[in-house]
């Protein structure tokens, strides 16, 4: 499926909105930085570049590996005029950006992949750079409802079930799966994350939700993450 079936063209309402809400924050935080050379990390189809203001725009480059979500990223932004698009992890210019954006990322991925993303974020950033991470809750209230809306919508993750939900709701470890990439959300716990990065020698700046920042971990779909390494 086109990526942005799963997500701004989702069937369900609540979807759409949540997804086109979380590109409208990750663009209001890449505002505030004012960078000078943005990447997006994990681009996917490209949809955020859409969200961002025009002046930036041209500050943004764009990595994703996968090939057929490179060649969607390339039809959704083919009217726009765009940077280089990497395809390979280790072309990606080294010690050049001030803001990289990891949105959506470090969840489908296992602990050796995400210390190996960790170790080459430090080597394609420049000294002070920031870091926008967003990874989703999946764990409280939230997983709760977020898994209901899932099987209402019948669009289930792998591992759904009922014993899997309940350990969600109360933050419950769940085992995952080991292989590199985890097309799931099931068992992905944010706040682990969160330890995780602090051990990677991360300084959190700070954190904020979407769609709804008031409400915090309670009922939302995912974390920003603000950092920059110590």
């Amino acid at each position: 499926m086109n990526y942005s079936g799963l997500t701004i063209a989702n069937k369900n309402l609540i979807k759409r909105f949540s997804h086109s809400q979380r590109y409208l924050y990750a663009s209001r935080l890449i505002s505030k930085y004012k960078p000078n050379k943005v990447l997006d990390y994990g681009a996917g189809n490209g949809e955020m570049f859409k969200y961002v203001k025009k002046s930036l725009q041209k500050k943004i480059f764009f990595f994703e590996p996968n090939k057929v979500m490179a060649q969607q990223l390339k039809s959704n932004l083919k009217k726009f005029k765009k940077n280089k698009i990497f395809f390979n992890s280790s072309k990606i210019f080294r010690n050049y950006f001030d803001l990289i954006c990891i949105n959506e990322v470090f969840e489908h991925l296992n602990l050796k992949e995400q210390k190996k993303l960790i170790k080459n974020l430090k080597k394609i950033s420049i000294k002070n750079c920031t870091f926008l991470i967003s990874v989703p809750i999946e764990v409280g209230f939230s997983s709760l409802l977020k898994n209901l809306i899932r099987i209402l919508s019948s669009q289930t993750h792998k591992n759904t079930n009922l014993k899997n939900i309940i350990k969600s709701l109360f933050y419950l470890k769940i085992k995952r799966s080991s292989q590199k990439y985890n097309d799931t959300h099931i068992g992905f716990d944010y706040l682990s994350f969160i330890k995780f990065l602090r051990e990677e020698n991360l300084e959190i700046l700070d954190t904020s939700y979407s769609p709804f920042d008031f409400l915090k971990g309670l009922i939302n779909s995912q974390i920003f993450i603000e950092a920059k390494f110590k």
